[in-house]
């Protein structure tokens, strides 16, 4: 039982416990085998330094234990004074311990449960509680340093000489040798638990100088001295004396303390019912007594009875705990019983009280009430079962019903308005209790219903008060209802602390609730909801700590809350969402930290103060979502700032990305921990207008790699906080600094950047072929960069899902498209072509310095759309919620694939913008004229969409040419001309099954199979099946893609463009270049054409069609007029009889 006490004493200290990151008032951390918690936290002001304490709570170290005089908390941020130890703890394998200078305060059971034998009280100690040392059960003597002005040791024991120049025996060693201490002459008095647990003592001598010998009602100076049976008073002693080793005032009239191990006399009559419970022993208080002092008896071993004989008072905690306590005779001359007079006696059954005592009563059942029957005074702590109150009860009394552990129910009657202090604490077989209609319960006290069995609450609508402590840690509660219209003002600090089944607290209604106290609901692991009443102006400290089922947190209307305080709902892991009020007006350091399932939060227009570390590490956290009218704050996209939006306040953990951070492009401060504690953050990305970083504003980021600065000016050195990049936690040897090509002397000048790791610089790459001008790309991260400019002179631009660079050969994924990056192109860009996976498009992404821009077209191979539209994501937008920037021009036409269309169009930063610009089908590109023509593009190519949808225009692609046979004659055209068969597409590692589907930059001919021309209307669109890479076999077609190319046709290698208006291939000139257009091909047949002019392509022997093809073929062989050929194509110099082809016509000759 005495162990649960220790505990208890200690549970107020231990309500705010936590291993994360933030640091508070009552955090604990460990460092070095030590655990400390925090006890303040005073920030620089007023005239005052900064100051940070903490007090040292246990440690696991082994042998020597040195406490520092200073500690830095986990974070590295905050450097703590170590000023106190405090109660209870475990340091189970220390055997010695060294205390710092700066200790101040030694609490009670400091170092319990240690192996040391001796500790030293340094020179500045000045507060030492009493029995600091009583559960060092090996400790033999206490040193005192020269020098402290209130503490000395004497023989081992330790006195204390308070402000009025007293001195009190403080602390007695428990393991000291010898039976026998006689207190020196001189000392003024005994402090409680002075001598607790002394083991090896038997008998005490107080001298006469002993004027004083304060107890409290669970203690006295000589509490739980195992072996001790007589403290003996000198004779001359003016203020106390002693009756066989009990100590009594001068005057017989009280009595203080009667010794732990003192015997009574053996009364047969005083057995207990069973033979297993401690032999009747009873002491008979002497008849000169009229006060029995609080604690007198407390936590006595041998006594069972006690007959008071003219026992007036029986002070608080007077027979506290008494362990074989079974019988005490309240007379007719008791006239007080103070609160918890006797308790925790496991044994004691039922009270009785002599019929004729003025002022009590004991009901039916044993229990003592005031004589009018409405204060409910003590109920014996051995009695089992239900029991009910009496109708007249208006008050129990505190700790009536303590440590009374074997009662299962009570019953409280309708007139009942009080529940006192500690009432009901530790009734641990007490598993329900009924309010009887209607009640008039006002007050729940502190610490009432700590420890019990409750398993429901039902709460009457007249309880305006639940006390601290009130249902501390009752493990079996699971549900709280508060009755309609309840008039309950307060919830108190820890009300319902580690109620670890506690799944629902309902209000049933209306209630008046203004307070829910520190700690009030902490570490209540199921509950799972929290509906705040309106009226509730204050969640305070910890509130929530820990409550990681709960998953919604509402607020009724109208709310009155001003302020969420400290760690109100830190840990709260589970939570998804909760909308805060308007009028709330604060929100205080770690208020949400650690809520991992938070993905988003609005912050009402009345908020003030938003503590930077109020969300950290709400790892899901992607957006703040602040009131237009907030006067304090902004946000956008989901980044909370100031309301000029040039200091970012607090970032969301889950921006982080693996590819890269971006942040607002208007900030110019980054503020105070802003960046704490996100251990996803892998790299950043610094505007370039920021030129400020204040302190911690990077800290704790484990992964950090990379941090990329758009501006081409180092911040300067002045400008950065020394703290910013805290030096005891972020190595700037392991970060790499991404910046613009030609900046990088001036950041390698910088004394804050040039001491990290290395700089990366953006690099250029010429990825649209070469000679056709470089790109920048400028790496953001080490897996992605973003295009920043080109230089490129194409006709269509290509952006590749990934560069190399040539310099490192590192290889990056191409993710960004940024702001402005076509301002220094001169050229005529008329496409952009993006086959990457493109999650930004900056403003004006196309344009030139001049803001005119050449770009007609994009096309987006991608299934996903760009994410991160600049204009949207940076909110240029005005009040009439009309956009003030634009990535893309309103004339600019885009293509999509069919399966996304409709992802495009409604995707943010796309609908309502530029849906009317988006398109599938890619009209105007391909158009046939005579049968046959050619295509070349640089993604895949679905030419068979337009028939599939109409059920015209069908169109086939070919690429290989089978045979070089000779047809004669030809039935289509009246003169002679190569024939030659070819194969579609899917014959030749194409998709298969499909002749119109054509894999990027592959060149084709293309034929119209539905008459000799496509219609008007023809279109075509971006593949669906890129997925899978093609490889195409014996493909003649040379596509020209990006731009025109030069080709040279020579004798050796003769090449073939398509005539637009035949259908037909015309040999390019040999020995001349021609500028072939983009987006057509050409061909290199197997087997070279003789002398022949033109060669038509069939499928299957038949002269089927053609498509889009050239229109004149400058320096090319033609057909001679006047020529005479015979059927078999071959010139005649001199026909005779017979027929002919002449001038593409046949002719007979007779």
């Amino acid at each position: 039982m005495r162990k649960i006490r220790f505990l208890l004493f200690t549970l107020l200290a231990l309500l705010y416990v936590t291993t994360v990151n933030a640091i508070t008032v009552g955090n604990q951390f460990t460092r070095n085998g030590i655990t400390y918690e925090v006890t303040l936290m005073r920030p620089a002001g007023n005239g005052l330094p900064e100051l940070n304490e903490v007090k040292v709570v246990s440690s696991t170290v082994s042998g020597t234990l040195t406490i520092p005089t200073s500690v830095l908390d986990l974070n590295n941020q905050y450097t703590f004074k170590v000023t106190a130890i405090a109660s209870a703890g475990s340091y189970t394998n220390v055997t010695t311990v060294n205390l710092p200078s700066t200790l101040k305060t030694i609490n009670t059971n400091a170092f319990s449960n240690s192996q040391i034998t001796t500790i030293n009280i340094p020179a500045g100690t000045d507060d030492i509680k009493d029995g600091a040392f009583a559960q060092i059960e090996n400790l033999t003597a206490i040193t005192v340093d020269a020098g402290n002005p209130k503490y000395t040791a004497a023989d081992g024991v330790l006195y204390e000489t308070n402000s009025s120049g007293n001195k009190y025996l403080k602390a007695y060693p428990v393991a000291k040798a010898g039976t026998t201490f006689t207190v020196p002459n001189g000392v003024y008095g005994v402090s409680t638990n002075g001598f607790q647990l002394a083991k090896n003592l038997t008998t005490i001598n107080l001298p006469a100088s002993i004027q004083d010998s304060p107890t409290t009602k669970e203690a006295n100076g000589f509490t739980l001295a195992a072996n001790l049976t007589a403290i003996k008073v000198d004779p001359a002693n003016t203020n106390f004396k002693d009756e066989d080793g009990v100590v009594l005032t001068q005057d017989g009239k009280t009595l203080v303390a009667y010794p732990f191990a003192r015997h009574g006399v053996a009364d047969p009559h005083y057995d207990g019912p069973l033979t297993t419970m401690h032999p009747g022993e009873v002491y008979t208080i002497p008849a000169s007594v009229e006060t029995i002092a609080k604690g007198a008896f407390a936590q006595v071993s041998e006594i069972t009875a006690v007959k008071l004989n003219n026992v007036k008072k029986i002070s608080a905690g007077a027979f506290y705990s008494v362990r074989n306590l079974r019988n005490v005779e309240l007379g007719a001359s008791v006239e007080t019983i103070e609160d918890g007079a006797i308790t925790g006696s496991p044994d004691f059954t039922r009270f009785a009280v002599d019929s004729n005592n003025p002022n009590y009563t004991a009901d039916a059942e044993g229990i003592i009430y005031t004589k009018n029957q409405e204060e409910l005074v003590l109920y014996p702590s051995g009695r089992a079962g239900e029991y009910s109150t009496l109708p007249t009860t208006k008050k129990i009394r505190k700790r009536a019903f303590y440590y009374a552990q074997k009662v299962e129910k009570v019953n409280f009657n309708s007139a009942l308005e009080n529940i006192d202090n500690d009432a009901f604490q530790t009734t641990t077989a007490l598993k329900e209790i009924t309010f009887a209609a209607p009640s008039s319960l006002k007050r729940i006290g502190t610490w009432v219903f700590v420890n019990t069995g409750l398993t429901k609450l039902e709460l009457p609508a007249s309880l305006k008060e639940i006390g601290t402590a009130a249902f501390y840690t009752n493990g079996n509660l699971k549900t709280v209802t508060v009755a309609d219209n309840s008039q309950l003002e307060s919830i108190g600090a820890s009300a319902f602390y580690q109620n670890k089944n506690l799944e629902s607290f309902t209000f049933e209604g209306s209630t008046a609730l203004k307070t829910i106290g520190q700690a009030a609901f902490t570490n209540d692991t199921n509950l799972a909801k929290f509906d705040v009443p309106a009226n509730v102006e204050t969640i305070d400290r910890a509130a929530f700590d820990g409550t990681s089922s709960m998953k919604h947190v509402t607020f009724q209307a109208p709310a009155k809350i001003k302020k969420i305080n400290e760690a109100a709902f830190q840990n709260a892991n589970a939570l998804e969402n909760i909308t805060l009020p308007e009028g709330l007006q604060e929100i205080q350091k770690d208020a949400f930290n650690k809520c991992t399932s938070l993905t988003e939060i609005g912050i009402p227009a009345s908020v003030k103060t938003i503590d930077p570390t109020g969300f950290q590490q709400a790892e899901k956290l992607e957006r703040f979502d602040v009131d237009k009218n907030n006067t304090v704050y902004s946000s956008v996209d989901g980044f909370l700032l100031s309301k000029d939006k040039k200091t970012l306040v607090s970032f969301p953990p889950a921006k982080a990305s693996t590819y890269y951070t971006l942040l607002p492009p208007t900030i110019e401060t980054i503020g105070a921990q802003a960046f704490y504690a996100i251990n996803k953050l892998e790299n950043i990305t610094i505007p370039e207008k920021v030129n400020k970083i204040e302190k911690f504003a990077f800290d704790q980021l484990v992964n950090l790699n990379t941090i990329a600065f758009l501006g081409k000016q180092p911040i300067p050195a002045a400008n950065v906080d020394e703290k910013a990049f805290n030096p005891l936690n972020v190595d700037p040897a392991t970060i790499e600094l991404s910046v613009r090509k030609g900046s990088e002397a001036e950041y390698s000048a910088n004394t804050v950047w040039n001491r990290f790791k290395h700089i990366v610089v953006s690099f250029f790459e010429e990825t649209n072929g070469a000679g056709n001008g470089e790109t920048e790309y400028f790496p953001l991260s080490k897996k992605a960069v973003m295009i920043v400019g080109t230089k490129a002179d194409v006709f269509t631009y290509v952006v590749k899902p990934k560069v190399t660079n040539h310099l490192d050969n590192k290889t990056y994924e191409v993710r960004l498209w940024n702001d402005y990056a076509l301002k220094d192109n001169t050229t005529n860009i008329e496409e952009v072509v993006f086959k990457n996976t493109l999650d930004y498009v900056g403003i004006d992404a196309f344009k030139k310095q001049d803001g005119t821009s050449t770009v007609k077209r994009i096309y987006f191979t991608a299934t996903t759309p760009t994410k991160d539209m600049s204009a949207t994501k940076w909110e240029y937008i005005d009040n009439s919620g009309n956009y003030t920037q634009n990535e893309f021009g309103s004339d600019l036409k885009i293509y999509v694939k069919k399966s996304v269309e409709n992802d495009y169009k409604n995707a943010k930063g796309w609908k309502n913008h530029y849906a009317d610009q988006i398109s599938y089908k890619i009209p105007g590109e391909v158009t046939i004229q005579n049968l046959w023509g050619t295509f070349a593009r640089e993604f895949d190519a679905d030419l068979g969409i337009y028939n599939r949808e109409t059920g015209k225009g069908k169109v086939a692609a070919f690429v290989a040419q089978k045979s070089a046979d000779v047809k004669v004659p030809d039935p289509v055209h009246t003169f002679g001309i190569y024939k030659f068969k070819v194969e579609s597409i899917d014959m030749h590692g194409g998709a298969s099954g499909d002749e119109s589907y054509v894999p990027a930059d592959n060149g084709v001919l293309i034929e119209a199979r539905q008459g000799r021309s496509l219609p008007s209307d023809f279109y075509y669109a971006i593949g669906e099946k890129d997925n899978t890479p093609y490889t195409i076999t014996h493909n003649m077609m040379t596509g020209v893609t990006v731009k025109k190319v030069v080709v040279n046709s020579t004798t050796a290698d003769p090449l073939y463009a398509m005539s637009k208006s035949e259908g037909l291939f015309k040999l390019i000139k040999p020995g001349t270049s021609f500028n072939f257009p983009v987006h057509k091909a050409y061909a290199r047949p197997k087997d070279t054409f003789s002398g022949a002019a033109k060669v038509q392509p069939v499928f299957d022997e038949e002269d089927n069609n053609g498509v889009t093809g050239i229109e004149d073929i400058e320096n090319t062989t033609t057909t001679d007029k006047n020529v005479y050929y015979n059927l078999q194509g071959q010139r005649v110099e001199n026909p005779q009889h017979g027929v002919f082809i002449l001038n593409g016509k046949k002719v007979i000759l007779k």
